[in-house]
């Protein structure tokens, strides 16, 4: 596994690194600091992709790149650019699938105002007895 990133704590503030952009973005905060980084991170990988098509039309113009080259680079980028950002989250034992915010707004009964919803619906049952008193159980001095 490859360390892409860090994020720390030192004297009451945060600081994200990634070594590899030379990058350092410090704040209050640290859900600031991973926003910061994202942006960054974000925009650069964006303004990187462009480029590279930039590049294999120039070295078209000299034929030293065909049309499948750029189809290739235009393709990679679609893929990561035009996807809405999704991912797992793990907390505990529980898995989450996070939808970046475009997403939510689409899928607003699937979310509910929430970032995350559960991968695993335990409300599902074979016989239904999600939520379902059990035999015997005295609720006669339940208040709820």
């Amino acid at each position: 596994m490859q360390n892409l990133g860090q994020l720390s704590e030192a004297d009451g503030r945060y600081e994200f690194r990634c070594p590899e952009m030379s990058l350092v973005v410090r704040g209050d905060h640290p859900e600031w600091v991973l926003l910061a980084a994202y942006e960054i991170l974000a925009t650069t990988a964006k303004n990187e992709s462009d480029s590279k098509i930039d590049e294999l039309k120039t070295l078209q113009e000299f034929e030293e790149a065909t049309e499948m080259d750029i189809f290739a680079e235009e393709s990679a980028a679609k893929e990561r650019f035009e996807i809405i950002p999704q991912c797992v989250v793990q907390m505990g034992r529980m898995d989450y699938k996070w939808t970046a915010a475009d997403g939510r707004d689409k899928l607003t009964s699937d979310y509910d105002g929430f970032p995350i919803r559960r991968i695993v619906d335990m409300s599902l049952t074979k016989n239904d007895s999600f939520l379902k008193n059990e035999d015997g159980v005295d609720m006669a001095n339940d208040t709820k």
